[in-house]
């Protein structure tokens, strides 16, 4: 039973592995064969019946009386055939056959032969076969990548003495291999693998206070993955790509690691650099630092720094300090630090600092300390400190310092503002100069509510809000009258105003006020009715947060005589009207001094 067992075994592992080895390709599948003076054919029947497959060639391409002598223990079939034919046959793989054929002699033209180099590239160390390993002669920027079973194959001109064969691999030594035969070479190259240091020492120290530092974020690139990128640290160079698609090209698999003095795609390149000019009918990408002149169809995309000029159709992104003029029909898009000229159809967006003038339809985006000029048709963000100033269709937003000036239609917000907002909203930690609009709030500035009483309304309620030396008011007033009428007759007002309140001492400030407001009868009076109020005034205050505050004013009241229900002004008193008459064609003034007294708190 025991043996059984130990038989049926067998039997399963032998299975198993057989299986296995036919989903290898013929040519990677591993046999062991042992002969002496062996005829070949026959040695060849045993190598197929080892590794599962048949051969098919001309027997006149293959003496029958030769004999070889072998001995080989887990050798690939590729390996044993090239130890008996020498690199005198070429081989393919169709179904389950090998079919052999003679190969031909390297060609000689102009005096340059034409060489195929193949072989294996494997692990010092261990033996073990390495996938995706590269191996390329500089000279010709001929490539290859070794595929799953460590298999390579290249086919050079010979041009020199010798042939200098790269071979790296990431995280392996960078490997140099000379040929100087010049015939077909069938090769075994070893490489030795970097070992990372087993020990780690760490020093105990005392903990110190630290700033911390953003991230910065990095430009993740298209074929990043690729063997070649990964391997190859060392920097090619050529005078001019002329590709079609990325590896599509002059520069064939080692674009990626190569740097161009010109580079023309006419669909799209991918280089590691360009240091005068690239020309991307569709895209342009760059792993490197692109100097003077890129233009692309539809885009750019630079992993490193950018210096010159660089348009295209749609968009810019940049991974690194770039130094340039940028143009897009869409975005501009900089994770690094710019300096120079950006202009695009939709946003600007900076992650780094932004020194330079920012065009945009919609927005532009700064997330460190910049300076300059933004110009956004909706929007301009700034995070962190920037000098010089701001103008958008809808709105700016500083969440630092900035000094300059904010200007848009809608919403001005800074946290410390050294300049002018002008909007119809603003809004400030602090302000250094003045906020004109509709709604300034400056939260360390002037803001009072205002309860006041003139010889027209005796309860009007106004918000003062901006800095003291200038400052906006929205205001609106309320007097009840009596009436057996069925019709409401209560007179009230609405207005807005601007004004300034240099302090005196530290208790006294004098009021200039420049207000107009619109005087209704009843729900509202569809005609012009605007009372207009300079004010002249002092303002005591009493306490910390409240005032008392009472001055004299200038009146003009500017109606239309052919309306004839407007609503009556006095009531109690009536003051002395010095000047009533026609303006224009259809327009009447009168004109009076009043008086104001007001509480004021906050």
């Amino acid at each position: 039973m025991k043996r059984f067992f130990i038989l049926f075994s067998v039997v399963v592992c032998s299975h198993l592995s057989s299986g296995q080895q036919k989903q290898n390709p013929i040519l990677e599948r591993s046999v062991s064969v042992r002969a002496r003076n062996e005829k070949i054919p026959s040695v060849l029947n045993r190598i197929g019946q080892a590794a599962g497959f048949s051969f098919s060639y001309n027997s006149a391409i293959i003496d029958s009386n030769q004999e070889v002598s072998i001995e080989a223990i887990n050798q690939t079939v590729r390996s044993l055939l090239n130890e008996i034919f020498n690199e005198s046959m070429n081989y393919k793989e169709k179904g389950n056959y090998l079919i052999l054929t003679r190969a031909v002699p390297a060609p000689v033209k102009n005096n340059i032969i034409v060489v195929v180099i193949d072989g294996y590239v494997q692990d010092e160390t261990t033996g073990e076969k390495i996938s995706n390993a590269s191996v390329y002669d500089r000279r010709s920027l001929t490539s290859s990548v070794t595929d799953d079973f460590g298999y390579f194959k290249l086919k050079l001109e010979k041009k020199t003495d010798s042939i200098s064969l790269s071979v790296n691999k990431k995280n392996y030594r960078d490997t140099l291999v000379s040929i100087t035969a010049p015939t077909n070479q069938y090769l075994t190259i070893s490489i030795t693998p970097i070992k990372q240091d087993s020990v780690v020492i760490t020093a105990q120290t005392k903990p110190v206070d630290t700033v911390a530092v953003p991230k910065k974020e990095v430009l993740s690139l298209p074929y990043e993955s690729e063997p070649n990128v990964q391997n190859i640290s060392d920097t090619l160079y050529e005078l001019v790509q002329v590709s079609f698609l990325p590896f599509l090209g002059t520069n064939g698999r080692l674009s990626g690691n190569i740097v161009n003095d010109y580079s023309i795609n006419f669909f799209g390149g991918y280089s590691l650099g360009t240091r005068q000019i690239e020309l991307g009918f569709f895209f342009n990408l760059d792993r490197g630092d692109v100097s003077w002149l890129q233009l692309a169809g539809f885009g750019n995309a630079v992993g490193g720094k950018v210096y010159g000029i660089q348009a295209a159709g749609f968009a810019n992104v940049n991974g690194d300090e770039t130094e340039a003029v940028q143009l897009a029909g869409f975005a501009n898009t900089n994770l690094g630090n710019t300096w120079g000229v950006q202009v695009a159809g939709l946003a600007n967006t900076n992650l780094g600092k932004m020194n330079g003038v920012q065009v945009a339809g919609f927005s532009n985006v700064t997330a460190m300390p910049s300076q300059g000029v933004q110009v956004a048709g909706f929007g301009n963000v700034q995070i962190g400190d920037y000098v010089g100033s701001q103008f958008a269709g809808a709105t700016n937003i500083a969440t630092e310092k900035i000094t300059g000036s904010q200007v848009s239609i809608l919403y001005n917000h800074g946290r410390e503002v050294r300049g002018t907002q002008i909007g119809l909203i603003n809004y400030a930690d602090t302000l250094g100069g003045v906020p004109i609009g509709l709604l300034s709030i400056v939260k360390k500035g002037y803001h009072k509510i205002e309860l006041s009483a003139d010889e027209v309304f005796y309860t009007n309620l106004a918000f003062r809000s901006g800095v003291k030396k200038f400052y906006t008011q929205l205001m609106a007033g309320f007097k009840p009258t009596q009436s057996i009428e069925p019709t409401d007759t209560s007179v009230w007002t609405f207005g807005y105003g601007l004004g300034t309140s240099p302090r005196i001492n530290r208790w006294l400030s004098i009021d200039i006020d420049l207000l107009s407001q619109h005087v209704n009868k009843g729900s509202y009076t569809d005609e012009l009715s605007l009372l207009n109020k300079f004010y002249v005034g002092l303002d005591f205050q009493l306490a910390k947060k409240f005032s008392l505050a009472t001055g004299i004013t200038l009146n003009g009241y500017l109606t239309r005589p052919s309306y004839t229900d407007y609503p009556t002004l006095f009531t109690d008193f009536t003051p002395n009207i010095f000047f009533d008459e026609d303006v224009g064609s259809d327009l009447n003034l009168k004109m009076w001094l009043g008086a104001k007294v007001a509480l004021r708190f906050l």
